[in-house]
């Protein structure tokens, strides 16, 4: 039985519009590189070569046009209605983020769905998705069986398999080529998911 959800951040529930092309200027000056810093985080923690003080200067750089892009962000359609449903339900819900928790308590908090979640993991807890989910399972005080994860991305679907935890992919995208998990192409399809049998 589902007892909790985990909400993915960007691209499931809201969308950033997080200028990439200045982190990635600014990066390329940091590390003294014209290398492509793609994909972000996992070429960061290669170059640095496990220098924790350039890590936590390029995280600070992406923290601060995360932060912008905080002020002026789009809630994806039904996701405070989604949320509140579950909560109503008395579901536990947790969320996960790439984002750093500063830009992250700027959209929850102008969204007012600070106080649906029991748990909030950023980058600034852990910069892997797996291990994202799995100190949001302890936070929640569930097993994995009993919580579902919803992502836009197929990392985050294989990410919660690896803990144990059922999940749902929210891209419309993958709907007809996504065979590993159920697919839904906007949130309040939710509600019509027999959690039971995921």
């Amino acid at each position: 039985m589902i007892k909790g959800i985990i909400f993915d951040l960007d691209g499931t529930l809201v969308r950033l519009p997080i200028r990439y092309n200045i982190i990635f200027d600014k990066l390329k000056i940091l590390f003294d590189t014209k290398d492509e810093f793609k994909p972000l985080i996992p070429t960061i923690l290669t170059k640095a070569k496990n220098d924790v003080n350039l890590i936590q200067q390029a995280f600070d750089l992406i923290c601060d046009e995360e932060t912008i892009a905080a002020n002026n962000f789009e809630v994806i359609e039904n996701a405070i209605e989604i949320l509140d449903h579950f909560k109503n339900k008395n579901i536990s819900l947790g969320l996960v983020t790439m984002q750093c928790k500063k830009a992250t308590k700027l959209v929850l908090d102008s969204m007012n769905i600070s106080n649906h979640f029991s748990s909030m993991i950023t980058r600034d807890d852990s910069h892997e998705r797996t291990i994202q989910i799995k100190k949001s399972v302890e936070f929640l005080s569930l097993s994995p069986q009993e919580i579902v994860v919803i992502g836009d991305r197929i990392h985050d679907i294989n990410s919660a398999k690896q803990v144990g935890c059922s999940a749902i992919l929210s891209n419309k995208n993958k709907l007809d080529s996504f065979k590993e998990s159920p697919v839904i192409s906007e949130l309040s399809e939710l509600k019509k998911i027999n959690f039971s049998k995921l």
